[in-house]
């Protein structure tokens, strides 16, 4: 070719070149797009004007996989917003009034004792009120407290000379530090490193013949002199162990709680188990087997069951909580003749034999069935947690102060029965003589349920009966308990019942009136005390789990029902919420 052609065909090519270029920069007419097929295909892309939604309301991208949980609310009228927004703020203040007493005279330390200001440090002196209370911060939207805290959180060391309960350690301070890290959306690093320096400490505590944690560990000797635990300390690390090992992906963490959970699921007779899924209190680390034989859901016993509901989307846990509730249904539950309330006693599992008491820790029960029902679709389980509900707030609304005791004694109970529970003696007297008409055997009709109220401002709560002859109290102190509340708080949540709230407040405002010190609150000696001046009343003692539980699921109760939905987050047995993700084991 010749270099004329040469240089003609470069200068063609070098035109057209120009000609596209220019064409690709001219701004493009929009009316050349229209009918294409291409047209209706537009990308998405993120909006940069959406404000990001607070994690206290879940993951967006979150789909349960487990039954609705929450009641469908309508729309608040905004009367009845004011209302409920005007109690969410007193609680919130009331909190706030503890909160900055713990902060002025006891930073640092467990607790403070509420008439002194002095200090009790009997969980390993690690700042137990403000490890517990970090949570309730976020969920109160007082994250600037938080951060006045955090360096206290950062310098505390784990390695003390003293023996720590280990399941105080992992529902208090374990629980605490990852349910903050996760509710303040992973801002603070730290939380999850001094969750991981914990655990690090208390796993030796594992390492049993059993796999059984020992009742108490001295971090500094790594060693204990222990060789007993208890089954709600066996059966209460899974949920925060579980979580640990997700942020952190270390599987340690779940492999000795599971290692519990598989030891549980196979004892037998041998072990000391006699009855199916009711787990006596007391265990030996080195054998492995249990060392009495009464099951409770109270003191001792009470939140193993509670777990293997929380970890209950798992097959085998949900096995071993349906199990659990099977046997307590049949062999434990008991109900007060003339009265719409039930009793959950302890029970001798080998002499099979019930006793006629129940405690406050007990109270939780109601807000476990009521999940449980949603859960495995049972809805008998939904009666008997109202049923142990009124027996719970029935303790609170007949005394003089309105708080509740510690325990009580009912001496004339009988079995639960389903077909006469709730029922009229005309009821039970139509099915009794049913062979005297015509020969066909009727069914107890069940007492239909009363419609629930929902945003009335001027509800008004149905006066209390009196106190059965047969009940009286053992216990009378109030010591800030939170079950009841808890109860109260799930109740509403799943029915939608407002009378709910309205028990809550009460009890809310029993504690205000009675308990509340010049600097924080203090537990109550005698709850049916005709005594009128608080002080001459109080007891100069506040555990941790006041901020923990107590004020955080009254604060909930009075909130949208949106802000921490059972739908979106699980709570530990502290009340630390945790966000509920499809987590992916590698």
């Amino acid at each position: 070719m010749s270099k004329r052609w040469k240089f003609g065909l470069a200068t063609i090519c070098l035109i057209l070149i120009l000609v596209q270029v220019c064409f690709m920069m001219k701004p493009l007419n929009q009316n050349t797009l229209e009918n294409k097929p291409w047209n209706n295909v537009k990308p998405i892309k993120p909006s940069t004007n959406r404000r990001k939604q607070s994690i206290l309301y879940g993951q967006d991208e979150f789909s349960s996989q487990l039954p609705k949980l929450q009641h469908t609310f309508s729309p608040e009228p905004v009367e009845y917003a004011k209302l409920r927004e005007k109690r969410r703020l007193a609680i919130k203040r009331s909190f706030l009034h503890g909160w900055n007493g713990y902060k002025t005279y006891a930073l640092g330390h467990d607790e403070l004792k509420p008439l002194t200001n002095k200090t009790h440090d009997p969980f390993g002196g690690w700042g137990a009120t403000m490890v517990d209370a970090l949570s309730t911060l976020l969920v109160m939207n007082l994250e600037d407290e938080l951060k006045s805290v955090i360096d206290h959180v950062q310098r505390i060391d784990f390695n003390v000379d003293e023996d720590v309960s280990v399941f105080e350690s992992i529902i208090r301070y374990l629980g605490g530090f990852i349910s903050a890290y996760d509710l303040s959306d992973q801002k603070y690093p730290i939380l999850l490193t001094q969750a991981q320096r914990l655990a690090n400490v208390l796993l030796p505590a594992f390492d049993t013949p059993s796999g059984l944690p020992t009742h108490l560990w001295n971090p500094a000797r790594n060693m204990s002199f222990y060789q007993d635990t208890l089954i709600a300390e066996a059966g209460t690390v899974q949920l925060e162990l579980m979580m640990l090992s997700q942020f952190t992906q270390n599987p340690i963490y779940m492999q000795k709680a599971q290692a519990i959970t598989d030891l549980l699921d196979n004892m037998d007779y041998g072990h000391g188990m006699y009855i199916r899924g009711l787990y006596p209190t007391s265990l030996d680390v080195e054998k492995g087997r249990f060392r009495d034989d009464t099951t409770t859901f109270g003191a001792m016993g009470d939140s193993a069951f509670e777990y293997l509901l929380t970890d209950g989307k798992i097959p085998q846990y949900g096995r071993m909580y349906l199990d659990s509730i099977r046997s307590m249904k049949q062999h434990m539950l008991r109900q007060i003749p003339g009265y719409d309330m039930l009793l959950l006693p302890p029970y001798d599992t080998f002499r099979q034999k019930a006793e006629n008491s129940m405690d406050h820790l007990t109270c939780f029960v109601p807000g476990m069935l009521a999940m449980g029902s949603k859960t495995f679709n049972e809805p008998e389980d939904m009666d008997i947690a109202k049923g142990l509900l009124e027996t719970c707030v029935f303790m609170y609304r007949t005394t003089k102060t309105g708080l509740s005791p510690e325990n009580w004694y009912i001496s004339e109970i009988e079995r639960y029965n389903p077909i006469t529970y709730n029922k009229t003696r005309a009821e039970l007297e139509r099915a009794r003589d049913w062979w005297y008409d015509d020969g066909e055997i009727p069914t107890v009709q069940k007492t239909k349920n009363k419609p629930t109220t929902e945003y009335d401002i001027n509800y008004k709560l149905p006066p209390v009966r009196s106190r059965p002859p047969s009940l009286f109290f053992g216990d009378e102190r109030y010591i800030l308990r939170p079950e009841t509340v808890e109860s109260l708080f799930i109740l509403y949540r799943i029915t939608g019942d407002q009378k709910y709230q309205e028990y809550g407040w009460e009890i809310f405002q029993a504690i205000d009136k009675w308990c509340k010190t010049k600097s924080a609150f203090a537990a109550f000696q005698n709850v049916d005390s005709d005594i009128e001046i608080p002080e001459d009343n109080q007891i100069d003692s506040m555990e941790s789990f006041l901020y923990a539980e107590t004020f955080k699921y009254l604060y909930l109760l009075f909130s949208s029902p949106n802000m921490i939905s059972l739908d979106k987050f699980v709570f530990n047995t502290e009340a630390h919420p945790f966000v509920r993700r499809h987590w992916h084991w590698a």
